[in-house]
C-alpha cells in the first residue's frame, strides 16, 4: 500500500516538525500553527495507512500523544498569559485615571503653584549642608529667595547638624511682598558642604497630574500641570 507520509517516522525527532510541513497544503495559508485537531487527523491518517508487517510502535505512538498534550497544554498557557496580561493593564488604566487632578510629589525642579495654596518643597541631600538656600523663579527671573534657616525653630537651630531633612513653604509671595499668579515655577537649592564648596540639592516639589499614560509594558507615565512627564515609581506622596 502506498504511504501518504513517507518521510514521516513515527517517534523520530523531526516528527512534529515534519507533520507540521505537510499541514499547509490543507490549512489556510494564513494559519501557520498546528491545532490539535490537525494534530490528530494526520496522526490518524499514519495510522490508518501503515505498513501492517511494520505496525507502529506502541511506545512511539504513547510519545506522540504526550507530545501533542504538551502542545495543546503550552498554547492554552499562552492564551492565559495573554488574558492576564491585558486584565493588569485595563487595571492599570482603570487605577490611572483615578489619579487625574491629584496632586503628587516628585523630585523635580519644576512645581505649579496656586495662589490659594502654599507650596511645600523638600530637600533630597545624604550629606550635610549650611548656607542652604532656595530660590524660585519664573520665566522672567528670581521671584523669591528663601533661606533654609529661617524654617527652623530655635531649638532646631541649636542642634541641626546640617542635614537638609525638613521641608520648607512657599506662601507665593514675591520678594517686595506681591500675591503672585497661578502657573509655573522653577526652584533651585544649593548649600555649602562639609569642604567649604558650593552644591545643588535636589528638591522634591509638588504639581497636579494633568495626563496618565500606560506604556505597552504596563508602565505608567504620568503627564504633570508642569508639563514634565514621570514615571509612577518616582512618585514619592500622592494627594487630594
Amino acid at each position: 500500500m502506498a504511504e501518504l507520509l513517507p518521510s514521516i517516522n513515527v517517534g523520530n525527532s523531526d516528527y512534529l516538525t515534519a507533520l507540521q510541513q505537510n499541514s499547509t497544503s490543507t490549512v489556510d495559508s494564513s494559519a501557520n500553527n498546528m491545532d490539535q485537531d490537525d494534530f490528530l487527523l494526520l496522526l490518524t491518517t499514519q495510522l490508518q495507512n501503515q505498513d501492517p508487517s511494520e505496525p507502529v510502535d506502541a511506545t512511539d505512538f504513547v510519545t506522540d500523544l504526550t507530545q501533542m498534550s504538551q502542545l495543546e497544554a503550552t498554547n492554552d498557557m499562552n492564551d492565559s498569559i495573554q488574558a492576564m496580561s491585558a486584565s493588569f493593564n485595563n487595571l492599570q488604566a482603570m487605577q490611572g485615571a483615578s489619579l487625574i487632578g491629584k496632586n503628587v510629589q516628585v523630585e523635580s525642579d519644576q512645581f505649579s503653584h496656586s495662589s490659594e495654596q502654599v507650596s511645600r518643597f523638600d530637600l533630597q541631600t545624604d550629606e550635610p549642608f549650611s548656607d542652604i538656600t532656595v530660590v524660585i523663579s519664573d520665566e522672567n527671573g528670581i521671584v523669591k529667595e528663601l533661606n533654609y534657616m529661617d524654617f527652623l525653630s530655635d531649638n532646631e537651630k541649636t542642634s541641626w547638624d546640617g542635614l537638609a531633612s525638613k521641608s520648607i513653604e512657599w506662601d507665593g509671595l514675591d520678594d517686595v511682598g506681591a500675591t503672585r499668579s497661578d502657573g509655573v515655577y522653577s526652584i533651585t537649592a544649593y548649600g555649602t558642604d562639609r569642604n567649604g564648596e558650593t552644591k545643588s540639592i535636589d528638591t522634591v516639589v509638588g504639581s497636579r497630574v494633568n495626563v496618565v499614560g500606560i506604556g505597552s509594558d504596563g508602565s505608567m507615565t504620568l503627564t504633570l500641570a508642569t508639563g514634565e512627564k514621570v514615571a509612577m515609581d518616582t512618585v514619592r506622596e500622592i494627594s487630594g
